[in-house]
């Protein structure tokens, strides 16, 4: 299950209590139902807990980057045969399946398994070829399918737009006179949600609706026809000057990455940075758009709200290489999100982000450390001399401005602010039937894993090497020698570009991804741009082995000069202030488990003391 939809009729839990929701009031708030006392309250959604089956097993995360090329085209030609099926929704019955088994000359079981699979996750990655220890379907579990299908058909795509849970009630009533076991209530809303939306609305609304909602639009860009709709992402450099913490002496201009809601002009995150734009940006901004911003809010103590989340149908980018990567293109398509890319020399077609960009920095000309929009104008103005806002205080004027005033503000285009656009697209639609609340990300840290550029290595017995930089982790130690099942033999290892003190990799046991420390942990952690300037120095030096003990001797080499130095340059503090802000980044994302007893006697004892490092 990838995301939690809060939607009527939905089980929630709220501080410990169960509750059933029965009117989403806005992006903020929402009435429900206690289970227990029947009293209607009125529940503050970012305190709200999705509500949990008990279930004795888990679905392992599907690996992304370690799908052969041949088995995602598979997974594909899956889907092509049983897209025809899902369009009918629970209007399918078994003559439809078996009509398209004898079509591509495959058994009925093997198309309802497909669609099970694809029903149960909604990603591409569930079709492709899997040893499975639950090989087979029963005629029971083919009659309780076919009941939960005529049931949907019947007691929810009506006219009278019953609740979920309404109809639930009525297809246990069809599983109590037909003697078949009922499936859960979640497993019959999940049901539900994988509904072709253009069907759902023909059905409980009418064609010409379902017509304006979710026919294609041809011969121009798509405008959005909704919240979510299409998304627009893009990197721009504010015209100020930012200073260090320390000495609060400038820094230079940082960079910023912003995704615009085209339907809304809702910013729906952002990611602000002194690095350079990279696929680690792109990683972190669309991160943080799609996933609720409470806690990042609390954790940069940003006392606003951003009441926006949730995935977008398509994504909309330039052709740089921070976007033409593989991990981006592979996420995308693993979260259903259609990746789009601007024309070559056709600005227009990014104009949303574009006049987003340009009205921030039309508010920035205002504040002292401006640079203005158009260098010309800034004639003898001490931007440096001038410039007042630290990183943290910059990010905090700017979430400021997008929550408190741009959100807020009329917008020429709309004819009303973004915030009230979005709520009218969810909430109070005329003419098209209301979305609801967009469903919320289960694994935020996931998510943002997922997005991250990854290598393809093999694990030696000292580890793994990624840039010069050997990592292990005892966990990984069993994967010494053994050939990775993918056409390569090597393993996905996932990195972050602001550091370097671990990286990700990707179990094939768990699909789940352990972090793995660097053997040398004391030595000093630095971005991979650091790295890399620390390699080009080498070499130059005429080094003609680059390994990690000469990586950290000039890394050693280097910070003496740089505190020898009588007054730092402004590159210099540059550098140390985005080391700082490049680590609390992602201090959200961090992975939140208590050690395991194997974990806790590890690290008690002097790691790796039987290697002699010899720095």
């Amino acid at each position: 299950m990838v995301t939690v939809s809060y939607s009527r009729g939905e089980k929630v839990s709220f501080k410990g209590v169960l509750y059933t929701i029965t009117k989403v009031v806005n992006l903020e708030h929402l009435l429900a139902t206690n289970d227990s006392t029947g009293e209607l309250e009125k529940l503050e959604l970012s305190k709200l807990e999705p509500y949990k089956e008990v279930t004795f097993s888990k679905a392992p995360q599907p690996n992304l980057t370690n799908i052969s090329d041949s088995d995602w085209e598979l997974a594909n030609k899956r889907f092509e045969i049983i897209k025809p099926l899902l369009e009918l929704g629970y209007r399918r019955t078994s003559s439809h399946v078996r009509k398209q088994a004898t079509d591509y000359d495959l058994s009925p079981a093997t198309l309802y398994r497909w669609i099970k699979k694809y029903d149960s996750s909604g990603k591409l990655s569930s079709l492709i070829r899997r040893s499975r220890q639950d090989k087979g379907k029963s005629r029971l579990e083919e009659e309780q399918q076919r009941i939960l299908e005529a049931s949907i058909e019947k007691h929810f795509l009506k006219p009278e737009r019953p609740f979920i849970s309404v109809a639930y009630k009525n297809y246990k009533v069809d599983c109590k006179n037909t003697d078949t076991s009922p499936c859960s209530y979640k497993t019959y809303q999940r049901a539900v949600r994988k509904l072709a939306p253009k069907m759902v609305a023909e059905r409980r609304y009418n064609t010409s609706i379902a017509r304006e909602k979710y026919e294609e639009k041809t011969g121009k860009f798509p405008q959005g026809r909704y919240p979510l709709d299409v998304v627009q992402i893009d990197h721009t450099k504010p015209n100020v000057i930012l200073v260090d913490d320390a000495e609060r002496k400038p820094i230079g201009r940082p960079w910023v990455t912003f995704a615009i809601d085209v339907y809304s002009r809702m910013i729906l995150g952002f990611y602000l940075s002194l690095e350079a734009p990279s696929a680690t940006s792109v990683a972190l901004c669309l991160t943080h758009s799609i996933v609720r911003k409470d806690s990042w809010l609390r954790l940069n103590h940003i006392d606003s709200q951003w009441p926006c989340w949730g995935l977008m149908r398509v994504l909309h980018a330039d052709n740089g290489p921070d976007f033409r990567c593989k991990a981006l293109d592979k996420a995308c398509e693993e979260y259903q999100i259609q990746l789009n890319w601007r024309p070559l020399g056709r600005p227009e077609y990014g104009g949303h982000v574009e006049r987003l960009m340009r009205t921030v920095k039309i508010a920035l000309n205002d504040i002292e450390g401006t640079t203005f929009i158009n260098p010309s104008d800034r004639g003898k103005y001490d931007s440096e001399g001038k410039a007042i806002f630290t990183f943290s205080e910059f990010q905090r004027w700017l979430v400021t401005y997008i929550t408190g005033s741009y959100h807020q503000e009329r917008h020429s285009a709309l004819n009303t602010s973004p915030l009230a656009k979005f709520e009218e697209g969810l909430f109070n639609s005329i003419d098209t039937p209301a979305l609801g609340l967009p469903e919320i990300i289960e694994d935020e840290r996931r998510l943002y894993l997922d997005f991250l550029p990854f290598e393809r290595r093999t694990v030696q017995t000292y580890g793994i090497a990624l840039d010069n930089i050997t990592y292990f982790h005892p966990a990984v130690s069993k994967w010494v020698g053994v050939k990775a099942d993918s056409e390569d033999g090597k393993f996905t290892v996932k990195y972050e570009l602001h550091q370097i003190n671990h990286i990700y990799f990707l179990d094939p046991d768990t699909e789940d991804y352990i972090e793995v420390p660097r053997v040398h942990r004391t030595a000093d952690d630095m971005t991979r741009f650091e790295l890399k300037k620390i390699q080009t120095y080498l070499r130059q030096k005429g080094c003609e082995q680059i390994d990690e003990h000469a990586i950290i001797e000039a890394h050693r080499q280097l910070n003496e000069l740089a505190d020898s130095a009588k007054q730092k340059t402004k590159s210099q503090r540059r550098l140390e202030q985005r080391k700082k802000q490049a680590k609390a980044a992602v201090k959200h994302l961090e992975k939140k488990t208590a050690k395991t007893p194997f974990q806790e006697a590890w690290q008690e004892e002097e790691p790796f003391d039987d290697i002699d490092l010899d720095i």
